[in-house]
Parts: structure tokens; sequence; C-alpha cells
């Protein structure tokens, strides 16, 4: 009897450290993924800002279509009832500022599409990465995150370094003196996106895990900035609506898939590893966009291929410090205490 009540018990505590790398390692692979997907996204809204003239015109495709994939998916599972129950029941929990992800999303990609014809998309990768690193180091100190507060730990600065050696040397023979001044605005989206990951983890969490409802909600709420912005210049200058190429939906397409991903993520590595693991996906899928279909005149560069190889160097780094420590105290978070109680 004793051995049959303490077997499954000794199970449970064996298998939880195994099961916890295993998500780590999933949700790191799926950022990675994610990072690609925001190279091909770059890539597309770029092209349609230069065929249209209107970044704003582009943003607006972008987010159109994101929203449109998203609210059709949310139908269909009927994710949006669930997610409404979820969000009265956990009413008292929510912070105002876990709802404006969208208008951040919105002000970020405006600023990449508006500069990427400009630098290419290995130099928006770059400069998106060091935002990101900035931004994910005051998320995940914050604790603003659903993860909780993640302290740098020696891994994890190790792979700060990396990132930031990877960004100077890809920098290396893309930035000119007349664009140097736009790669400040893209830094800052950097920053913007990983503060908006973070609020967007915890949409996931307070509509009970609903992940197509976070991105109606998202994309809503930039989608009544992007409506204003678009009436507003094409009244000061009218926009070439005929000129949109029959493709231009795809980069809010994969821009809705790689939101959710990286909410997804960012519960189980944190805002800083999903956003190193991102940048690695995104330099390295850069490299191959801007030689496939490149959109500035600017070919690829030495600088660049070795800027992705350390970029992939501090993602391992970084990865290595978000593994569980056997010493830290077996306590749920409140994310894993939502997932396990499904009546809160």
């Amino acid at each position: 009897m004793t051995d049959a009540t303490e077997s499954p018990i000794g199970a449970q505590a064996d298998g939880a450290p195994s099961r916890r790398m295993g998500a780590v390692a999933l949700s790191t692979i799926g950022a990675l993924a994610s990072g690609a997907g925001v190279a091909v996204q770059t890539s597309v809204n770029g092209h349609v800002s230069v065929l249209t003239g209107s970044p704003i015109l582009a943003t607006a495709l972008n987010h159109g279509s994101a929203l449109a994939v998203g609210l059709a998916v949310a139908l269909a599972l009927g994710a949006l009832p669930r997610a409404w129950r979820s969000l009265r029941t956990r009413r008292a929990e929510i912070r105002w500022w876990w709802f404006l992800g969208g208008l951040m999303g919105f002000a970020a990609v405006f600023a990449i599409i508006l500069v990427t014809p400009e630098v290419g998309v290995v130099t928006i990768a770059v400069a998106v990465t060091l935002g990101q690193l900035a931004g994910s180091v005051i998320a995940d100190s914050a604790a603003l995150g659903p993860g909780g507060r993640r302290r740098l730990d020696l891994l994890r600065i190790l792979g700060i370094v990396v990132a930031v050696a990877a960004i100077a040397v890809g920098a290396i023979g893309r930035v000119e003196t007349g664009n140097v001044l736009l790669i400040p605005l893209v830094v800052v989206a950097g920053i913007v996106i990983a503060i908006q990951q973070a609020a967007n983890g915890w949409l996931v969490v307070v509509t009970g895990g609903e992940w197509s409802a976070m991105t109606v909600i998202n994309f809503v709420v930039s989608g009544v900035a992007v409506g204003t912005a678009l009436l507003i210049s094409n009244a000061v200058r009218p926009i070439d609506f005929a000129a949109v190429p029959w493709w231009a939906p795809i980069g809010g397409i994969v821009g809705a898939a790689v939101g959710v991903v990286i909410a997804i993520t960012v519960r189980t590595i944190g805002v800083l590893s999903s956003m190193l693991c991102v940048a690695a996906g995104q330099a390295i899928s850069s490299i191959v966009v801007d030689l496939v279909v490149p959109v500035d005149r600017i070919g690829i560069t030495a600088g660049a291929v070795v800027g992705a190889v350390l970029s992939v160097v501090a993602v391992a780094l970084a990865g290595l410090g978000s593994l569980p420590q056997r010493s830290r105290a077996d306590r749920p978070t409140i994310v894993e205490q939502a997932a396990g109680d499904p009546e809160t």
C-alpha cells in the first residue's frame, strides 16, 4: 500500500523538471519561428509601402487582415463568449494598460514600415533587436509579464552582451549618414513591442487562455487608431488604393500568428528570452529575405551574416538562463493557477 500511494507522488516530482524543460524547449522553438515570421511580415509590409507610396495604407492593410483572421478564428472556436465570461470573473485583477497592446502594435508597425524601405530588412532586425532587449529587461525586471519578475542571472547577462555584439556587427555596412537618425525610431519601436508582448501575455491569462480573443482585442483597439490615421492621410494626400497588390494581407496574417505564439511563450520563458529568440529568428530570416526580395538597394553584408550567428549564440545562453533552478521552490505561478482552475 505504501508503494502504491507514494509512487505516483514520486513520479510527479521526478517528471516536473522534465515537463518544464520540454515547455522551455517548445517555447524557444516557437519564438524562433516567430522571428522568421517577423522578417517575412517586415518585408511584405515594406514592399506594400513602396508600391502604394503610403506607409499608413500598408499599416492599415496589415492590421485589417490580422483582425479578419483573428475574428474568423475566434468566432469559429466560440472563444469570444468564453473570454467575456472570464474577463467578467477576473475584472478585479485586470489592469487597463493590458488592453493597449493593439495601440502599441500600431505605433511600432507604422514606425517599422516607414523606415524599412530606407534601410532594409536586416537593419530593421538589428535595430528592433536592440529595442526589444531594452524593453524586455524593463518588462522582466518590473514583472510586467505574466511570467513574473525574472532576475538577470549570469547566463542571461552573457546572452545580452552577445546580442549587443550581434547588433553592432550586423549594422556594419548598413547604417549610413542619411539614415542613421531613423535607427533610434526603430529602437523605440522594439521597446514598445517587448512591452506589448507582456500585455498580450496577461490578456491570454485573463481571457482564460483564449488566444484568438486576445488577437481580436488587440486589432480592434489598433483599428480605431489605424482608421483615423488613414482618413487623415487620405484627406491630406489622396491614396492610390488601386496600387495595392493581391498579396498585401500576408503581412497581417503572419503578424497575427506571431503575436499569438509570442504571447504564449512569454508565459514560459519570460519576455527577455522570448524577445532574444525572436531576434535570432528574425536576424537569420532577414538575411534570406533581403537576399531573395530586397527592399532597399544594399545587398547582404558579411557583418549581417556574422551578426545572425551571434544572435543564435545569444539565444542559446538566454535559453539556458531560463531553465528552472533545482533549488527553486515548487510553487505555482499565477499563470499555472489560472490554467489549473477553470472556475476563476
